[in-house]
């Protein structure tokens, strides 16, 4: 599935992913390719793995993520570095 990221108005990826993993109100959620369409806040960490098989991680404050099945959403705010 196609995966894009935005974090604090700038895409930090847009590519192929074959997993999205996140923290919501309601507990984790994993969304893989074909993946009912889906949209929920998320409230802590958000991971994904690309096709190469490398694994990423951002901790957030809040955000929310959306998926069709074919393309997967995640537009979040993360504290700044300090």
């Amino acid at each position: 599935m196609n995966l894009v990221l935005i974090c604090n108005e700038e895409k930090v990826f847009d590519g192929a992913a074959v997993e999205v993993n996140a923290i919501t109100d309601g507990g984790p959620v994993t969304i893989l390719p074909q993946h009912k369409p889906y949209l929920t806040k998320i409230s802590g960490n958000v991971s994904y793995m690309t096709e190469a098989d490398e694994h990423f991680a951002v901790d957030i404050i809040k955000g929310f993520l959306y998926t069709n099945g074919t393309d997967c959403f995640v537009v979040i705010d993360k504290e700044p570095a300090r």
